[in-house]
């Protein structure tokens, strides 16, 4: 994942408006090519991820990147959904109905034939629950093998989480996904709470950007809307965004090699993550450069010429 070198990266996806934002970042970078989106549940029922999936690229006028169905149900159990935090369409900002329809082919098997079209090229960004990640290992056990990177947003390491006191919202949805991925010895980049919680903006921040094209624009106004839903809302979180943002320039911020766990059976502690070890597969994101960061979203926010995103 070398800066300056334009990168192929699929994104499973649950959008959800940091997702949402993902997206838009990831579309609008030069140094991104988006070869297409899976979308699983999780913030919202896989029909409206799906949905939502469409209608933003359709909104950028990338029709040509195709949308893959995944899983509508984790492992065990059903998804909780976020709608207290995303509303019931999952996003804050009404999209027209899309007139493209996602392919034929499901999420798990169009990541397995794109990664063997591809090998060694591809990163994967898991933006929501793992299961159709967790799937494809199971189904294809060397798929990964052939990803470039694996950069997953999810868990909650040495920090409180932000469903349960110990657990963050992606590895809540599915503990189990969660922890095949971690435990398959595949090389990952994990994105957590302890991460996305150092590059967050307040209510005031939001409304002084202003954003130079379309795209930005939409992330802008899905933001403001975001704050506007709840008056008690004071900070967003970037959570996604930040995870993609390391798809593009990985010296955002600095990772440790470790050997990570995901708690499946203590109900109380459920979707919990904890390093277990130094070193090992999962690169756990550490310190983040938070101007570094913002630079590159005010960089997608700006005019045409200038998204440099380095």
């Amino acid at each position: 994942m070398t800066t300056g070198q334009v990168k192929k990266v699929i994104i499973d996806t649950d959008p959800g408006v940091d997702d949402a934002i993902a997206i838009l970042m990831a579309l609008r970078s030069p140094s991104l090519q988006v070869l297409g989106l899976t979308t699983v549940g999780g913030n919202v029922p896989l029909a409206r991820a799906t949905r939502n999936s469409l209608a933003l690229l359709e909104y950028a006028d990338r029709t040509d990147i195709p949308v893959a169905r995944g899983a509508a149900l984790p492992i065990r159990g059903q998804y909780g959904y976020a709608f207290p935090v995303h509303g019931a369409s999952g996003l804050t900002r009404r999209l027209p109905n899309p007139s493209i329809v996602p392919i034929e082919q499901r999420a798990v098997d169009y990541l397995a034939e794109e990664l063997g079209k591809h090998p060694g090229e591809i990163i994967l960004a898991a933006l929501g629950p793992l299961t159709n990640i967790a799937n494809l290992t199971m189904r294809y056990p060397e798929a990964l093998e052939q990803a470039a990177g694996l950069v997953v947003m999810g868990g909650a390491v040495d920090v409180p989480g932000n469903v349960t006191g110990h657990a963050e919202f992606n590895f809540f949805s599915d503990p189990e996904a969660a922890r095949l991925v971690l435990s398959s010895g595949s090389p990952l980049t994990l994105v957590d709470l302890a991460a996305t919680r150092q590059v967050a903006i307040e209510r005031e921040e939001a409304a002084d950007f202003r954003p130079q094209n379309r795209l930005g624009a939409l992330a802008v106004q899905m933001l403001i809307n975001w704050f506007r839903r709840d008056a008690g809302r004071q900070r967003f979180f970037f959570h996604d965004p930040l995870a993609m943002a390391l798809a593009m320039t990985p010296e955002v911020a600095a990772t440790e090699s470790s050997q990570v766990v995901v708690e499946t059976f203590d109900p109380v502690r459920l979707g919990e993550t904890k390093v277990i070890g130094t070193p090992g597969p999962v690169e756990v994101m550490g310190r983040v450069d938070r101007d570094r960061f913002l630079k590159q979203f005010e960089e997608f926010l700006g005019p045409e010429h200038a998204t440099s995103l380095t």
